[in-house]
């Protein structure tokens, strides 16, 4: 199991020097988009275009080409938003864009469902659809999606629901514990069914209305079209199912498990990323009362598939009664995890840079959407990762929540509150003499 520490300087709050001379000196935050409503996630498709989609929390997507944000949204999903709700994740197909190949004109998008909308909880659902367009080099999806996978939901917040393509060519979807503090349900531990009974250790007893929360999935969805089995749990409702289970995903050989669960044992997985070169998977967990966590998955990984929550907030035990009595299950602790000094509360999980900024490869780079600090990661000695805060700007719920890399792996990140994207920028683009 691995075992690894915040630097002692962030964890009481201050601002280590480790790696202050690693950045470049020039390093800055570049406008890139103004007015995009209140973005919360930033893509783009590998299809040569060059353009930047913009994932807008009130249901839009917004398109900027050659420099310009398009006046005309790219697709309008219906949502319920407000609060943590609306539009959350895009995922363009692998082989979106790519003349011959197939399912090159599709897109996926995870969201909460409008209120009209009929519901598997007591909330709109957190679901999954796909879209496509209906050229390959359209600005402008057709308007209407296909829904692939649907969860219940209890409140309107902890819903997750970053998604990305892995490069196994899986679609991989956050979700959120329902949002009950301190999850009495016990639904991020639930591997089937569960009730919202306040009783963690009923998992697959009573009225077990609610799946699938607390999870990061892991969907076949170019394999679809087949019948709906019991394991299944995302198909309620939708046949003939829009997926399949991956042969590989850990709970196939098991009775009475929702077999779409790749990980579970998290709180609010908000923002997710895969490392474009390793394949390794980072994971922002929101944290409850005072621990922020990021989670790693390396690629090809054996270590256990259960990341701790609710018997541990990071790597501090928050309850030790009910299903989590010593000894907790094995599980996997934070690569970095920071407390709620100085005002932090949400941890907003970013990418492990592999853009043309030199000085910046390999750098995992998230933020606190409470404090706008942004923080610079990078591996040690021993699997550790030591990290600093590169920059502090005013504090504000909702400031920095999305990161994104393009087709280039230049980095952006979203401003929510402000409406305004961001592109990091610098002119040391050279390393050791040779143009990166």
């Amino acid at each position: 199991m691995r075992m690894t520490f915040l630097a002692a300087a962030l964890l009481a709050g201050t601002a280590p020097m480790a790696m202050a001379q690693t950045a470049p000196s020039d390093l800055t935050l570049t406008t890139f988009a103004t007015n995009t409503g209140s973005p919360v996630a930033i893509r783009a498709p590998h299809d040569g275009s060059g353009r930047v989609f913009i994932v807008n929390q009130a249901g839009t997507i917004r398109v900027v080409k050659n420099g310009a944000l398009l006046p005309t949204p790219f697709v309008s999903v219906p949502v319920t938003s407000g609060g943590e709700s609306g539009l959350l994740g895009l995922a363009f197909h692998p082989n979106f864009g790519k003349a011959g190949q197939p399912h090159n004109d599709e897109f996926y998008v995870a969201y909460n469902r409008a209120g009209s909308e009929p519901r598997l909880g007591s909330s709109p659902d957190v679901a999954l659809a796909r879209y496509t367009v209906p050229s390959l080099d359209s600005d402008t999806a057709n308007p209407t999606g296909t829904v692939v996978l649907r969860v219940p939901d209890n409140a309107s917040n902890h819903n997750g629901g970053d998604i990305h393509f892995g490069p196994d060519g899986y679609l991989y979807m956050a979700t959120g514990d329902g949002g009950s503090q301190g999850d009495p349900n016990g639904f991020a531990m639930c591997l089937w069914k569960k009730a919202l009974d306040s009783t963690p250790a009923n998992c697959g007893t009573g009225t077990p209305t609610y799946f699938l929360m607390g999870k990061i999935l892991r969907l076949d969805v170019d394999t679809r079209g087949g019948a709906v089995t019991a394991d299944m749990c995302g198909s309620s409702g939708i046949t003939p199912a829009q997926y399949a289970i991956p042969s590989d995903n850990p709970h196939v050989a098991t009775n009475n498990t929702c077999d779409e669960t790749w990980l579970h044992g998290f709180r609010n997985p908000w923002r997710t990323s895969f490392d474009r070169e390793t394949g390794d998977f980072w994971i922002g967990d929101v944290g409850q009362n005072n621990v922020e966590e990021i989670n790693l998955r390396v690629a090809g990984s054996t270590e256990p598939t259960f990341y701790g929550w609710r018997c541990l907030e990071g790597s501090a035990t928050y309850n030790s009664s009910n299903v989590c009595t010593p000894p907790v299950a094995a599980n996997v602790l934070p690569v970095l995890e920071y407390t709620h000094t100085n005002s932090r509360c949400a941890v907003t999980g970013g990418f492990r840079f592999r853009g043309p900024i030199g000085p910046l490869r390999g750098m995992y780079v998230y933020a606190d959407s409470c404090t706008s600090e942004i923080w610079f990661a990078r591996p040690g000695t021993g699997g550790a990762w030591t990290t600093s805060i590169w920059r502090d700007d005013a504090n504000g719920y909702g400031t920095y929540s999305g990161f994104g890399e393009d087709e280039a792996g230049n980095l952006y990140v979203a401003h929510t509150s402000s409406g305004t994207i961001y592109r990091f920028t610098s002119e040391r683009i050279f390393t050791a003499g040779f143009d990166d």
